[in-house]
């Protein structure tokens, strides 16, 4: 929390810490690992998630070795993995659930009476501003439950947030946002209550990112683009040519990967902009697959918690499949600097459930299916 606050309060630890932070964050996500898991008894029966996250890891390192890419990328698949195996065996007190809501808040507060955003960049400061307001959802729901007056404050941060977005032209954050409120106040706890629906949704968010970029690719190529409203940008604004020459590349070394690093035509940097395609083209189709089976492992399991219908559950939801979906077209799913985030909104869904592994035998009641 000292690290994600220093990251989006001060926009000079910001530009300092950038280089280190998948390092910062796995040396974190260790220390959990190490004080909620029981390795040998882990192993001894079987936890199956955990065999999966090493087996993915080490052929992630082994494929980073094997076309001798650099070896820094594998900090960013190895922190978003331990993530997704760590969620349900963290011991998340109900104190540390409150304190970190209200951490969450305090920093959407801080950005709510001022706006950083040109400290960084226009969308990175609307992207934390709306992912921030996520984390304080939490709080101000509960608030909200207890007494319905604290529902006026939802709707000033909806209203400033919205503004805030508008005004540095964001459109994957004014997508995440508009998918959130969607989920929360429409959506999500209709999916959960039916499998089809959930399991849909599921797909989408994974699999379907990588439809969108074959979709996205193929009408840029037919020459057709237009401005979108409010946002005063292009619909094919370059992503399709980042896409298509990443394929042009990994189509040929599809198991391995093409690694990180690489100097692009298409864009200045080395950055995919969509967390799915990411996985699949610097760490290679193997790798892929292992990501989606622990990622769908935990997302079904997701779903005894979200029947029940908890509204902190359904929130924190909701605010995981907008970011799902936001990363689409941007990598904010895996970025480091919003791990702390992600965690604290597994934490949330998973904490209560009894779910198998790191030593528990047990499944879910069949009528919790």
């Amino acid at each position: 929390m000292v690290f994600y606050a220093g990251t989006w309060t001060f926009p000079g630890f910001y530009h300092v810490t950038e280089i280190y932070n998948t390092s910062i964050v796995f040396a974190a996500l260790a220390l959990l690992f190490f004080n909620n898991v029981n390795l040998i008894k882990a192993l001894k029966t079987g936890d199956r998630m955990l065999w999966v996250m090493g087996a993915t890891l080490a052929i992630a390192l082994l494929n980073l070795f094997i076309i001798g890419s650099n070896k820094g990328c594998f900090l960013i698949i190895a922190d978003f993995l331990l993530i997704w195996y760590l969620a349900p065996h963290i011991k998340f007190t109900e104190l540390q659930k409150k304190v970190s809501a209200v951490f969450f808040l305090m920093m959407f507060i801080s950005w709510f009476l001022y706006d950083r955003a040109f400290s960084y960049n226009s969308n990175t400061g609307a992207t934390v501003t709306v992912f921030t307001f996520f984390g304080a959802m939490i709080l101000l729901t509960f608030l909200t439950s207890r007494k319905e007056i604290y529902g006026f404050f939802i709707v000033i941060s909806v209203i400033r947030v919205v503004t805030l977005v508008l005004w540095h032209l964001a459109r994957g954050a004014f997508l995440a946002l508009f998918l959130f409120l969607f989920f929360f106040y429409v959506g999500m706890r209709f999916i959960a209550k039916r499998k089809w629906a959930y399991t849909s949704l599921v797909l989408f968010s994974t699999l379907g990112s990588l439809l969108f970029v074959a979709v996205y690719v193929v009408l840029g190529g037919t020459g057709f683009n237009m401005k979108l409203p409010f946002f005063y940008k292009n619909i094919f604004s370059g992503r399709e040519q980042i896409w298509y020459e990443v394929w042009e590349i990994l189509r040929t070394q599809i198991f391995f990967g093409i690694g990180s690093g690489r100097k692009l035509r298409s864009f200045f940097e080395y950055n995919i902009h969509n967390a799915m395609y990411d996985i699949l083209a610097v760490y290679g189709l193997t790798v892929f697959v292992g990501s989606m089976i622990l990622i769908w492992t935990r997302l079904k399991e997701m779903r005894s918690a979200l029947q029940k219908g908890a509204t902190e559950k359904i929130c924190a939801a909701s605010a995981l499949f907008a970011i799902f979906i936001e990363s689409f077209i941007d990598m904010d799913l895996m970025w480091a600097d919003y791990a702390p985030l992600l965690l604290f909104l597994l934490c949330v869904i998973f904490n209560g459930e009894m779910i198998a592994g790191n030593g528990v035998k047990n499944k879910l009641p069949e009528k919790m299916r």
